[in-house]
């Protein structure tokens, strides 16, 4: 159900926007391995300043007018995502931004 809520279309132009905003900040690259480990303790810290927990970490495909690109997201709990490292889809490259865009999400509807 997690994961759902990533993928509902508004969320995903949600993401999208997150991600057009990171890619206004500086970037620093970083190996991959690196950077899944500090971008993974950056989610934790804020979930911990939130008083939230993280559902789970996803990465998600998104493009935007440059390139494609695929970004690591934190879901928390309380509905909210915290987008995390960028990777370069076209060269591998990993990134991390200056600052992480949060965002409060929808939440899927059962049919």
């Amino acid at each position: 159900m997690a994961s759902a809520t990533l993928f509902t279309d508004e969320n995903k132009d949600l993401l999208a926007k997150m991600l057009e905003k990171a890619l206004l900040e500086p970037l620093v690259p970083m190996e991959p391995a690196a950077a899944q480990k500090y971008m993974e303790q950056v989610a934790v810290r804020t979930a911990t300043d939130n008083r939230t927990d993280i559902e789970l970490f996803q990465m998600v495909q998104l493009s935007s007018s440059e390139s494609t690109y695929v970004m690591r997201f934190a879901l928390f709990e309380n509905h909210q995502a915290i987008g995390l490292d960028i990777m370069d889809a076209e060269n591998g490259q990993f990134f991390i931004p200056e600052s992480c865009p949060i965002c409060q999400l929808a939440e899927p509807t059962l049919n």
